[in-house]
């Protein structure tokens, strides 16, 4: 389900939670998303580092900033190049969902741990609405960067026994919870959050 978008520095909870990221001040940018040859979604900390051994410059630290409309906003960890003449900034990682551009707020001391990268930042995040639903939701996913980072190396296939059981049993409630948010917060005239290209009052609506 699509259903995060790249706000605008105007939209509800931004500000508020650029604050809150950086409460000593910091504005966040929005960049195109500019993908370069060799560079893999998910992984803009190794992207950016490749470009700075190969051309110089600098890893600029910070988050990603996304919205689910009327849900929540959310800061991811993330990182982009800082020309070394001064240039700016640019977003060189691919986006995994098709996204063309990001608005990233700048964060130096959002430092990443290469030596330790199975250990993952909590996203930071902020309800639009006092909704419990929401709140089970950010629990759930705060659970799964927990368990991620219990496992030893990178990625899910090193999980195993208990931790493994775990992993699948909180997939399952995010999967479930996330459905709830969509069938409550979806608009009428808004396109389904299902892909199908309707609106969702002739398509998941239609069920509600």
């Amino acid at each position: 389900m699509a259903l995060l978008v790249t706000p605008r520095l105007t939209d509800p909870g931004v500000a508020q939670l650029c604050k809150q990221v950086r409460p000593h001040g910091g504005r966040a940018v929005l960049l195109p998303v500019t993908p370069e040859k060799g560079c893999e979604p998910l992984d803009c900390f190794r992207n950016v580092q490749k470009k700075v051994y190969a051309e110089g410059g600098r890893i600029q630290y910070g988050w990603s900033i996304w919205m689910w409309p009327r849900v929540f906003v959310e800061a991811e960890h993330h990182a982009v190049y800082a020309r070394p003449d001064g240039g700016g900034l640019l977003d060189i990682t691919p986006s995994a969902e098709g996204y063309y551009e990001r608005l990233f707020l700048p964060d130096d001391d959002a430092v990443y741990d290469f030596e330790n990268e199975g250990i993952r930042r909590e996203n930071i995040r902020l309800a639009l609405s006092n909704d419990q639903l929401v709140r089970r939701f950010f629990a759930a996913a705060e659970e799964r960067n927990r368990l991620l980072n219990s496992i030893p190396g990178i990625g899910l296939v090193t999980a195993t026994g208990n931790t493994a059981a775990r992993l699948q049993a909180n997939q399952q409630e995010l999967a479930i919870l996330q459905l709830q948010l969509a069938m409550k917060y979806t608009g009428p005239n808004d396109l389904c959050f299902c892909g199908s290209g309707g609106k969702f009052k002739r398509c998941h609506g239609r069920r509600a």
